[in-house]
């Protein structure tokens, strides 16, 4: 993801070693002397690869970053392939798999741990271009792949495909507001239901239970 000078072994070891640094304490906490003495580098070498502590900070928790979303990517390849192959099964088992998992990081032991990753990228302009390009190609495969799936009877051909999409993407990252909440009630398994629903126009079978049971009427003495 990095371009500039030095692009190459020692750069992107220094990288994983504030990498791994980041993941045991705050940005606030990190010192360059200890990245160096984990690296095995001077500190002159990291303000060789890098312009400042900030630079490299957000370089590596943009490496972080695409590291832990690294399996999302995956089950896009895979509704991707499925497209190829006329696979409606396993396009909609990826698609709901990969919103599970979106939904489910913001339940870590560290709740805000993405936002903080994200908060630390944004310091630095040059990393900030570079990670937004980065994800913009991702959300557009996905966008290519949703409306890939339109003239297959696969999804509500009406459907705002950037709408589905970039409200999915941005919620997710979002969810950690009302992680542990005692009025907002959610689960990923819920949130697939919902966005799944939306681009099929039929309930999943959980739903449709759950709505089923809902709509159920009681059985009182006066109806008796």
């Amino acid at each position: 993801m990095t371009v500039g000078k030095g692009v190459g072994g020692t750069r992107r070891h220094i990288i994983e070693s504030a990498e791994v640094l980041l993941a045991q304490r705050g940005s606030s906490e990190l010192h360059l002397a200890d990245v160096a003495e984990l690296a095995h580098v001077g500190l002159q070498t990291i303000y060789y690869h890098f312009d400042s502590r900030t630079q490299l900070i957000a370089e590596a928790q943009a490496s972080a970053y695409f590291r832990l979303i690294g399996p999302l990517h995956e089950y896009l390849g895979t509704a991707e392939k499925a497209l190829v192959d006329r696979d409606e099964e396993k396009f909609w088992t990826a698609l709901s798999e990969n919103l599970v998992l979106a939904w489910s990081y913001g339940k870590d032991d560290d709740q805000w741990r993405i936002t903080k990753l994200l908060v630390d990228i944004w310091a630095d302009e040059k990393t900030r271009v570079e990670f937004r390009a980065g994800l913009e190609i991702q959300v557009e495969r996905w966008i290519n792949a949703i409306n890939a799936a339109k003239p297959l009877g696969w999804i509500r051909p009406n459907l705002d495909t950037y709408a589905l999409v970039t409200s999915c993407w941005a919620a997710s990252i979002g969810q950690a507001l009302f992680v542990n909440s005692a009025t907002i009630h959610y689960t990923p398994e819920s949130i697939r239901d919902f966005f799944v629903e939306i681009a099929r126009g039929v309930p999943t079978p959980e739903s449709a239970m759950a709505l089923d049971d809902a709509e159920e009427p009681s059985i009182t003495d006066e109806s008796m």
